[in-house]
C-alpha cells in the first residue's frame, strides 16, 4: 500500500504532467494567434463580436494572456495562478461557444483549431472546453496543495513526454472530429 507521502508525490507528478500539456496548448494557441493575425482578427470580430477597430488589440491581448498562462503553468511557483488563468481563458471561450450556439451561429469560426478544417459548433467544442476548464482547475488546486515541491531531471522529462503524448492524442481527436459528421444532425 502507498503511503500518504508517496500518493501525494504521484499526484503532484501527474498534475505537473497535466500542467505541461495545458501549457503546450496555450503556448501553441497564443503563437498561432500572433502568426495568423488576419484569421485571428476575423475570429474576434465574427465570433466574439469585437468591433473591427479593436480586433488587433484584442488578438494581441488574448495571445499574450494565453502565452502568460502557458508559461506560468510551466513554473511550479506560479502554477496555481497559471491554472486559474487558463481555466478563466477556457471558460470565456466556452461562454462564447455557448452564446454562438444559442444565437444559431453554429457555422461561425471560433478559432478553436490550428490548421484543420472548421466544423460547426456543437457538443464536441462544448465538451472539449469544459474538460479543459476542469483540467486547469485541477492543476491549480493541486499546485496549491504541493507548494514548494521541486522537479528533478526524470520528473521534468516525464512532464515533457506526457505533454507531447497528450498533445498528440488531443490533435488526433481534433482531426477525427473535423472529419466526422454529427449523427442525425444533432450538434447539441
Amino acid at each position: 500500500m502507498m503511503s500518504a507521502a508517496s500518493t501525494a508525490g504521484v499526484m503532484a507528478l501527474l498534475a505537473a504532467q497535466l500542467a505541461a500539456f495545458l501549457a503546450l496548448i496555450l503556448l501553441a494557441s497564443g503563437l498561432h494567434k500572433l502568426i495568423r493575425r488576419a484569421r485571428s482578427q476575423a475570429v474576434v470580430r465574427e465570433f466574439a463580436g469585437v468591433p473591427r477597430v479593436l480586433a488587433p488589440f484584442t488578438v494581441l491581448a488574448v495571445a499574450v494572456t494565453e502565452l502568460l498562462a502557458g508559461l506560468m503553468l510551466l513554473m511550479p511557483a506560479y502554477r496555481a495562478v497559471g491554472g486559474v488563468l487558463a481555466a478563466l481563458i477556457w471558460a470565456a471561450y466556452l461562454g462564447l461557444i455557448l452564446r454562438a450556439i444559442a444565437q444559431g451561429k453554429r457555422d461561425v469560426d471560433c478559432g478553436c483549431t490550428i490548421g484543420i478544417a472548421q466544423r460547426p459548433l456543437g457538443a464536441f467544442q462544448v465538451t472539449r472546453n469544459g474538460v479543459l476548464v476542469v483540467m486547469a482547475a485541477l492543476v491549480s488546486g493541486s499546485a496549491l496543495v504541493s507548494v514548494g515541491t521541486t522537479a528533478d531531471g526524470p520528473a521534468i522529462s516525464s512532464q515533457i513526454l506526457a505533454a507531447l503524448a497528450l498533445a498528440a492524442l488531443y490533435g488526433a481527436l481534433e482531426q477525427v472530429m473535423a472529419l466526422t459528421q454529427p449523427r442525425g444532425g444533432v450538434l447539441l
